[in-house]
């Protein structure tokens, strides 16, 4: 490896120990101190043994410098800007050249994605949300993009400005409490919405992560960079706290899950991590030959977010890589959001994640009992261990607005939940905003359902998803577990279940992405299934094509937009997919 990485240990560059109000500053200090330490590299093909693209602090300064100064002589302090990019790390020197302005980087889909149908329409949705006047691209993406954002609107190729200019960058008038970032959520529920983050919240997220993580050596990543958990958990977090950072992009590993465990294993990353997809993916599609090559004993935290995290992932992985000298201990389940800028709460680093099983007939009526040794249906959940010291965790029940000890909505707050929703400002009181009976507050609400056990925190599922069937709530992600586990043709995480109302009251559908081989005999067995496990009856049973769940940037189901297209009876499958409905 080149570069000097190795001249900075843990010690030096504690996130905790820099006491700087911005990210501008953060990055000058990182600069003077280590100016030729490489901050990031990337793999321009995904492979370990392929192009190696570097970029060290002084570098990174400069190029920030210089797109800021161009800003500034566009008089654009307090505007917002969209990120178009393709992977790589143009879109992390345009990030902090926003910064170094005084601008907004609104960070969206890549050019590619951007032109998709569904993306196109929200790129639009996002542009007259948030009022940008600027979008930042690469050269090579510039004229696509002036034929795809409305007119007025000034297209920017970061790559083509000088370094010259950087001798005219002035210092912004910007402070802790100035917004370094709106990041749109993914919509899974709903229209996206612009979460404003200031410098405070970015930098209190990433002591809480540091805190809960320990000191971070190199991190490798994949993870889209437009969103919060590519951005704010490799990017910010690597860069902020004076980690080495390898990154690659999120086809290369998709297209060969691999190189991402051998990306681990060649620079000895002692941090990386994803949701709970992707450890499924290594799972089935990395090779014997492929493991035989790999070495993770350097693999230390390999967090694991998003949707609840499924007990079984978590055993097939260990299973799988222990023998590549992976940890069971390493394996870190952890839970956030962007409203919380990112993390709220995190297993203790190095230990066995907490996998206790409670009554399967206790949890549907919302109840938290532990299973006992005498029988009965049981269900084992993993725990996302406990909230950063800085984070206050409650679980309110949402109509009293009282804590409970039931399963309820999970409240919380501390220095890093974000300001509010991006120009809306009502809306941003009911979330950001919210009191329990007593006054207490204010508390986020996350819209997540949960439970606190032995000081630890379990998510349900989002109340926008929970099935009720017979005054019964049932999860989804319980149900499409069973039909995994049932179906093994179901490909893994592409099966969605959610409900419908109709006369006779709501009822489950379940859809799934299968070929239409046995369609009869494989609805058959689903219907069997899910009356075996959870004693409920399924109304119908969608098969669609591959490809045709939709998911949001970061890989989580859009059960609410599954719905809205069955519902629609359009739109449910991709153009190039096929459908065919059982019931």
């Amino acid at each position: 490896m080149s570069g000097s990485l190795l001249i900075m240990t843990p010690k030096d560059m504690l996130l905790g120990d820099v006491e700087r109000a911005t990210l501008v500053e953060i990055v000058q200090d990182r600069a003077a101190t280590f100016p030729d330490a490489i901050a990031l590299r990337y793999l321009a093909s995904g492979d370990v043994s392929g192009p190696l693209i570097e970029l060290s602090y002084r570098d990174l300064l400069r190029r920030s410098c210089a797109i800021g100064a161009a800003f500034q002589h566009n008089h654009a302090d307090g505007d917002r800007a969209l990120l178009v990019f393709p992977p790589g790390l143009e879109f992390v020197t345009a990030f902090f050249g926003c910064l170094f302005a005084g601008v907004i980087p609104v960070p969206v889909y890549p050019p590619e994605l951007a032109q998709h149908e569904r993306t196109f329409s929200k790129l639009h949705a996002i542009v007259a949300d948030s009022g940008a006047r600027f979008a930042l691209t690469a050269s090579q993406y510039l004229p696509t993009l002036e034929r795809m954002l409305p007119a007025g609107m000034q297209c920017i190729s970061t790559d083509t400005i000088s370094t010259d200019l950087e001798a005219s960058w002035q210092m912004p008038a910007i402070s802790s409490e100035t917004v370094a970032l709106v990041q749109y959520t993914s919509g899974s529920t709903g229209a996206p919405k612009g979460v404003v983050v200031r410098h405070r919240q970015l930098i209190a997220n990433g002591r809480s992560i540091e805190s809960k993580f320990g000191p971070v050596k190199l991190i490798v990543g994949w993870l889209p960079v437009f969103h919060d958990m590519g951005l704010i958990g490799n990017v910010l977090q690597g860069l902020c706290c004076g980690s080495g950072l390898v990154l690659m992009s999120p086809v290369a590993f998709l297209k060969r899950p691999a190189r991402w465990l051998e990306a681990i294993s060649h620079y000895r990353a002692t941090t990386s991590g994803g949701p709970n997809f992707a450890y499924d993916l290594c799972v089935r599609r990395v090779t014997e030959e492929e493991r035989a090559r790999l070495d993770l004993s350097s693999w230390e935290v390999a967090f694991c977010g998003a949707e609840p995290i499924r007990e079984a992932t978590y055993r097939r992985f260990c299973s799988a890589f222990e023998s590549c000298g992976f940890s069971r201990s390493s394996f870190y389940p952890c839970y956030g959001l962007a409203e919380a800028t990112l993390f709220v709460a995190g297993a203790a680093r190095g230990t066995i994640p907490k996998t206790p099983a409670f009554r399967s007939a206790a949890l549907d009526r919302g109840e938290v009992v532990v299973a006992g040794v005498d029988g009965g249906e049981a269900r084992s959940l993993m725990s996302c261990g406990k909230p950063a010291s800085s984070e206050e965790v409650r679980i309110v029940d949402s109509e009293c607005l009282t804590s409970t000890d039931r399963i309820g909505e999970i409240w919380v707050r501390g220095p890093a939940v974000a300001s509010g929703y991006w120009g809306r400002e009502a809306e941003s009181g009911a979330v950001f905003g919210a009191r329990l009976a007593t006054g207490e507050g204010p508390f986020l609400r996350t819209g997540d359902l949960g439970f606190l056990h032995e000081g630890e925190l379990y998510v349900a599922g989002r109340i926008k998803d929970v099935i009720i069937l017979a005054g019964r709530n049932i999860f989804p992600q319980d149900i499409e577990a069973t039909v995994e586990a049932a179906v093994p043709s179901v490909r893994k995480g592409c099966c969605v279940a959610f409900s419908v109302d109709r006369d006779s009251g709501e009822k489950l559908v379940i859809m799934i992405e299968h070929d239409g081989s046995s369609a009869v005999e494989v609805v058959r067995t689903i219907k069997r299934a899910v009356v075996e496990h959870h004693q409920a009856s399924v109304f119908e049973v969608v098969l669609v094509g591959k490809g045709a769940i939709l998911k949001t940037s970061s890989g989580k189901l859009e059960r609410y937009a599954c719905r809205q297209a069955y519902l629609g009876r359009k739109s449910i499958c991709t153009p190039r997919s096929k459908s065919a409905i059982a019931s």
